[in-house]
């Protein structure tokens, strides 16, 4: 029997999973911090995976026409290929993997892996506007609940760009540490999908941009939050790394500003004395600020700011 299932609990998602898709019991779990496999899949480039999933339905419908197992292997591959990059695919894999382990591979299927890319694509839009319309809370505030049902007519949306809700295969029992909750145990990427957000409106969980990456992150625990702490390909962590960040650059633009305001000031004290009139001083303080601003943005380094203050 297969096995895949998901669930929530405290600030982590959970995946168990039967790693070759048929003994019936959940060899394989991945974790990853809350909402982190919606926010993930959402940000994936479908150039990325389209191609794949593609290719895995031209392998099956050789498959069936010319009778042989390689290009099913080589479907299997394409698939797994997909599961690695993103625990979303991992139970499009393991679902092919079982019925091609049992022998109910079907023709219809080819059809249904063409059409998924488009489906998929679909559901990534409205998902993304529902994010946008329901959880953002800078855009739309925190009442996530208030906002869910302003949008919706029991569970449909008012906009039929907005995500339709629809029955998940759910169960409850036992999860984690002896704690029981609700377990997904889905049967499409849609239900995953679904699960996830209807989760984040159960709790109330609105989310926000890291003002650093730009990604979206739940906001849990402190509501003024500004920066992220989800996982980067460097491995850092916007919420440790942002604020030296910030200050660094803070520190540099008033280093900026000190230079150009005690050149300012000494040349506007030149008119003064003569050595300077108003129109000479106007042009410097338009070129002035123009370097400034090429400093600030680290166009020119500080030396080269100094250099052109000294020198103009």
């Amino acid at each position: 029997m297969w096995t895949f299932k998901m669930y929530f609990q405290d600030d982590g998602e959970f995946f168990e999973y039967d790693p070759f898709g048929m003994t019936g019991a959940a060899g394989t779990e991945k974790a990853f911090p809350y909402l982190e496999s919606l926010l993930s899949f959402l940000e994936l480039d479908p150039e990325d995976w389209e191609p794949l999933i593609q290719q895995a339905a031209s392998d099956l419908e050789q498959s069936f026409s010319t009778g042989g197992p390689a290009q099913a292997d080589r479907m299997m591959q394409a698939l797994g290929e997909l599961g690695a990059r993103h625990i979303y695919f991992q139970l499009l894999y393991l679902r092919c993997f079982e019925r091609k382990a049992t022998g109910s591979l079907e023709p219809r299927m080819v059809e249904e892996l063409r059409l998924l890319p488009a489906q998929l694509k679909v559901y990534q839009e409205q998902a993304r506007i529902f994010l946008e319309r329901i959880l953002d809370i800078d855009r739309v505030g925190r009442e996530v609940r208030q906002n869910t049902r302003t949008a919706y007519f029991f569970d449909k949306p008012h906009d039929p760009d907005l995500f339709h809700f629809e029955p998940v295969p759910a169960s409850f029992g036992v999860i984690r540490n002896g704690e029981c909750g609700e377990i997904l145990y889905p049967n499409t990427i849609r239900d995953l999908i679904d699960f996830s957000l209807r989760e984040c409106v159960k709790r109330e969980i609105p989310v926000r941009r890291c003002r650093s990456c730009g990604r979206y992150f739940p906001i849990i625990g402190r509501i003024t939050a500004e920066y992220c702490s989800r996982p980067s390909a460097s491995g850092k962590l916007c919420r440790s790394t942002a604020p030296v960040r910030k200050w660094a650059e803070s520190r540099r633009s008033d280093q900026v500003f000190q230079e150009y305001r005690r050149e300012y000031k000494r040349r506007f004290a030149w008119i003064k004395t003569g050595k300077l009139t108003e129109e000479q001083f106007a042009a410097w303080h338009k070129a002035a600020k123009a370097r400034k601003k090429d400093c600030d943005r680290e166009v020119i380094s500080m030396d080269e700011f100094k250099e052109w203050l000294k020198n103009s």
